[in-house]
């Protein structure tokens, strides 16, 4: 049986490769494959050492594989050693610990970015499981070739973005006693450096497709391989021959030919087997049925229809069930799939009633009608629909241009439709939104709020007199408490609209005995001037529900934006109140709410609490009844799922990949020649290798493949101290304590709350002595977040302390790397010069940007480092403050003279860059040159800036993503994207510079803003 091979290597005649997780061994001559490891986690480029005794490989655990370390196990015994105790990152798209190679005495050298602020791996000696840098900057690989030394820094290969030509392309450098120069750089990434025939040979797409290339000592590039179908990949060689992948299969080449190796692997694979997981961990949609006894929960692409109390479980598993919604009793699901796109009826004899097909994207939300003959559909493509059941007829009642018309409630005749009508949206930002009635039985649309704010959750009162709507109108601006500035965090106000004629303001203090009656009519021409506030205070609503006497309001609290923005995907809980129309008071009613629906008959709730937890509540009594729904299993097979997973990115892809010429041109080809592959898939890591090369087909940046079920082995994580250490004459000497700024949360090292010093040497941990088999991270394996007892010795004396770890210091680190750049700034310029570094684009590099902007400004010049910009979307938020040039003073009698505006800079400004800064450090980076803000130094930019907004997972929870939004400018207009932005002043950071300790792209800028104070005009408040 043929599987999928991957990550190869080779020495004489033993070839390993990777299949099912598993690190496997094959001898050409005896032909017979061998597995060396059993369900360990993911294994990953397995390296055969020098001498052929060891083969080292990365192992990734965790669910979604996003740890890792490096491991060995010896050929001749079987014996499984742990090399390094890094717990280094890894996701699908970037793999942070890596084996980078082997050094001119075989010793292993492994790349990780686990001691270095950003995700940049740099290279380490492995001695006895003790890590020693070898300060030659970012690298991933590294070959010594007699007396020389090639580095490939960012040679990585891309799946994911094929025909990649920006900054972070891999390049080759060589170098000699430590002097190095570049001497690969195409345009296009360059991958897999290796020595082959004496010539230095790699992976290069510069021609079209990945193929392999050999280098003339004049420095001409040579084609080895000549494929076209698909790329190669992974490739390795021991000097004599290449081994590389190609479409999950293993080719060689031996004596300038090239062979594809057969290798059959007859062993079956636990990750094909059929498994049984509990539903509650894949949750993905809930809704109550009319009586409030029964419930519909969809999840992992299933439905589950079953009682509250228990009872019989209907399972309905066909794949993909996106949407499940419950009228009366019957099941109204949506299913799309390679062979279907479905509105689906079912009776609860788990038999389909009626289906429908729908053709017009992907459905994002469906509400039915009160009497069951109606279905309204939202979908992707910003369209609403009405599924007539009586004629089966499909009518498009309304479409926006900005956002999906998710929002959407009937009347209680199911005549009207109610729903939010986004008017402008943009990603990261609040648009506008305003709400709209369907007439169904006049065929008119009528409008019932103005525009300019967000109008949303419309729902008919129980009598269907009123519409009540929630509003972001209610201004009343708080203040900053660090920025000069004012903002909106809780705005939100729920309204009622009069919809009958007669019928008074719900809020009218005229007595009931004197109000007309209303007409048992609809009057909505010119409704918009019926709305009216409820009296409550404005807080952050995000839904609201008649209930019999009033209605029920969900509030959010104020939070900050770290714990949910971007893959977080930490889970906000409010309070839900209920809104007494008698008293006109709202009151508590449930803490800790998720979100939750209401039965057909308005007489039951089912609330949601953190961590998929549930109750039944009588809405009336407030009776409570707990929902268990660990019971509910799931009955997946894997090897259906994959396929479903693969047709689905391919579908995510062509419903919002942002070009549509682009999308014609590649028509079905992706998904076709990816989709041959799949019977050669044996576990869910492999079909992630397939995902990302077939979304790599496009080309594009921010096409990624995140999370997911990836692997059951659990993740062990090491308690971190803040330290650098070095193994020293038998002792762990203490080198370095981190710091940033002390008075600060999570800026120090555990050990400064104590009176231990650098140069002190860690003799224990928890009573275990140290040695050279046993380090402070092998010793700090799964004491994370714990208090340890440690033993320190200086001179002659030994003491104890008790310490609690960090679970990460990698802030610590950063927050150590931003406060020695600004101390050496201020004292090399004479306190001249300020200093800002902006990590990301995102909320972290928000808070760091203010962190220091008020401090940094107030010098005669400014120095903002943007490398290792991770990106986001606040870039225009930040330029902003940086672009105000000071035009004036406040000056009081006493105190301090102000500028104005604040936080100006009165002075030049010098922005640094580099390769690593991607998506809207891109932008901010290129916008700072467009504003003509000052000169940018360092190297071209990453070059991503097609944005991305994944609304539909997978059916295991991955997130895949599709380049959404492109990104124009006046000068460069597309041109940003796949390139990077060019630095004014090119300056590379070269291995002899980290040699050094040097730092040439910020040194060149100081060196630039002093030569500009000199010729700056300052503001001269004494003129």
């Amino acid at each position: 049986m043929y599987r999928y091979l991957m990550y190869p290597d080779i020495k004489d005649d033993m070839i390993v490769f990777v299949n099912d997780n598993d690190l496997w061994s094959y001898n050409l001559t005896t032909k017979v494959p061998e597995r060396l490891t059993n369900n360990l986690g993911i294994v990953t480029f397995p390296r055969i050492s020098p001498d052929k005794k060891l083969v080292y490989f990365r192992l990734m655990t965790g669910k979604s594989a996003d740890n890792s370390d490096i491991y060995s196990v010896e050929l001749d015994s079987g014996k499984l050693r742990r090399i390094t105790y890094v717990f280094g990152k890894s996701v699908s798209r970037r793999m942070y610990t890596s084996i980078a190679g082997f050094d001119d005495e075989n010793k292993l050298i492994v790349s990780t970015d686990a001691y270095y602020p950003f995700g940049t791996p740099m290279l380490y000696r492995v001695e006895n499981g003790n890590l020693y840098a070898l300060n030659l900057g970012p690298a991933l690989n590294i070959i010594y070739n007699d007396d020389n030394i090639f580095l490939g820094r960012n040679t990585i290969d891309m799946p994911h973005w094929k025909h990649y030509r920006g900054g972070t392309r891999g390049k080759i450098l060589s170098g000699k006693k430590g002097n190095f120069k570049i001497l690969v750089d195409l345009e296009s990434n360059v991958n897999s450096p290796m020595i082959y025939n004496d010539k230095l040979c790699f992976i290069s797409d510069h021609e079209g497709s990945g193929n392999i290339y050999s280098m003339s000592t004049e420095g001409k590039l040579i084609k080895i391989t000549d494929f076209g179908d698909y790329y190669v990949r992974n490739a390795n060689s021991d000097g004599k021959s290449i081994i590389f992948q190609k479409a999950g299969s293993l080719f060689l080449i031996r004596d300038g030919n090239v062979s594809e190796l057969n290798i059959e692997i007859n062993i079956p694979s636990v990750n094909t087997e059929m498994r049984m997981l509990k539903a509650v961990d894949y949750l993905t949609g809930y809704d109550l049925n009319y009586s409030g006894e029964m419930m519909a929960l969809t999840a992992r692409g299933q439905v589950i229809y079953t009682g509250i109390k228990g009872g019989p479980i209907v399972t309905v598993s066909p794949l993909k069930n996106q949407i499940a919604k419950i009228s009366r009793n019957d099941l109204i699901i949506y299913r799309y799939s390679e062979n279907e796109n479905l509105i689906l009826i079912y009776g609860l004899n788990n038999e389909i009633i009626k289906s429908f097909n729908f053709d017009k994207g992907i459905v994002v939300n469906m509400k039915v009608s009160p009497d069951g003959k109606k279905i309204a559909i939202s979908n992707n493509r910003f369209e609403l629909f009405i599924l007539a059941l009586d004629n089966d007829k499909i009518e498009k009642i309304d479409e926006s241009q900005s956002d999906t018309l998710v929002d959407c409630s009937w009347s209680n005749d199911s005549r009207l439709l109610a729903y939010s009508f986004p008017e402008s949206a943009y990603f990261g930002y609040n648009g506008s939104s305003y709400i709209k009635i369907y007439d169904s039985v006049d065929k008119k649309l009528y409008r019932c709020t103005t525009s300019g704010s967000v109008d949303f959750k419309p729902v008919f009162s129980m009598d269907d007199n009123y519409l009540y709507y929630l509003s972001k109108r209610s201004l009343d601006p708080v203040m900053d408490q660090l920025v000069f500035n004012l903002g909106y965090p809780a705005i939100t106000k729920p309204y009622a609209l009069s919809l009958k004629g007669n019928s008074m303001p719900i809020f009218s203090d005229i007595p009931e005995d004197l109000a007309k009656k209303v007409e048992d009519k609809y009057l909505l021409n010119d409704i918009v001037r019926f709305s009216q506030v409820f009296p409550v205070e404005a807080m952050d609503y995000v839904d609201i529900y008649p209930v019999d006497g009033g209605v029920l309001l969900l509030h959010m609290p104020v939070e900050g934006a770290m714990k949910s923005y971007l893959f977080n995907n930490g889970e906000k809980s409010g309070q839900l109140q209920l809104f007494s129309f008698k008293t006109n008071k709202a009151e508590s009613y449930e803490e800790g709410t998720v979100s939750f629906c209401v039965s057909g008959n308005g007489k039951y709730l089912m609330i949601r609490k953190p961590g998929n937890k549930f109750l039944k509540r009588e809405i009336s009594t407030k009776k409570d009844e707990d929902i268990n729904i660990d019971r509910l299993k799931l009955t997946v097979n894997p090897k259906e799922e994959w396929k479903n997973m693969l047709y689905d990115a391919y579908k995510l892809i062509n419903e919002n990949f942002w070009s549509k010429e682009k999308l014609r041109m590649m028509g079905d080809e992706p998904y076709i020649k990816y989709k041959k592959l799949l019977d050669k898939v044996s576990c869910r890591f492999e079909l992630s290798d397939i995902l990302r090369e077939m979304q790599g087909e496009y080309g594009t940046s921010h096409s990624y493949e995140i999370g997911g079920d990836l692997s059951e082995v659990e993740s062990k994580t090491i308690g971190k101290l803040g330290i650098d250490y070095t193994y020293e004459g038998g002792k762990y000497i203490i080198k370095k304590i981190y710091s940033g700024d002390l008075s600060n949360e999570n800026e120090k090292s555990p050990l400064l709350y104590t009176d231990i010093k650098e140069n002190d040497i860690l003799k224990s941990i928890n009573g275990i002595e140290l040695n050279e088999d046993y380090n402070p991270d092998r010793a700090l394996l799964n004491h994370s977040e714990e208090i340890i007892r440690i033993e320190i010795q200086r001179n002659n004396n030994i003491k104890s302390y008790f310490v609690k770890t960090l679970s990460d210091e990698k802030y610590l680190r950063y927050r150590n790397f931003v406060e020695t750049n600004r101390e050496y700034v201020h004292r090399i310029t004479g306190e001249k010069v300020g200093y800002i570094h902006i990590p990301d684009m995102g909320m972290n590099g928000y808070n760091e940007f203010f962190r220091l902007y008020d401090r940094e400004s107030n010098r005669e010049a400014l120095i903002v480092d943007l490398r290792f910009n991770g990106g986001g979307f606040v870039s225009q938020l930040l330029l902003e403050k940086i672009a105000r040039r000071r035009i004036g003073y406040d000056v009081p009698r006493r105190g301090i003279i102000t500028p104005y505006p604040v936080d100006s800079v009165d002075g030049p400004l010098v922005a640094l860059t580099n390769e690593y800064a991607g998506s809207d450090g891109d932008i901010g980076t290129h916008v700072f040159k467009l504003m003509h803000l000052g000169k940018v130094i360092g190297t071209r930019t990453w070059g991503g800036v097609v944005g991305i907004n994944p609304k539909i997972k997978l059916l295991d929870g991955t997130i895949v993503t599709q380049p959404q939004f492109a990104t124009w400018f006046s000068d460069v207009k597309y041109g940003l994207e796949n390139y990077g932005t060019d630095p004014d002043i090119n300056v590379e950071y070269m291995p002899q510079d980290f040699l050094k300790n040097k730092d040439p792209q910020l040194e060149k800028g100081i060196e630039l803003a002093l030569e500009e104070i000199k010729t700056y005009t300052k503001l001269n408040l004494d003129k």
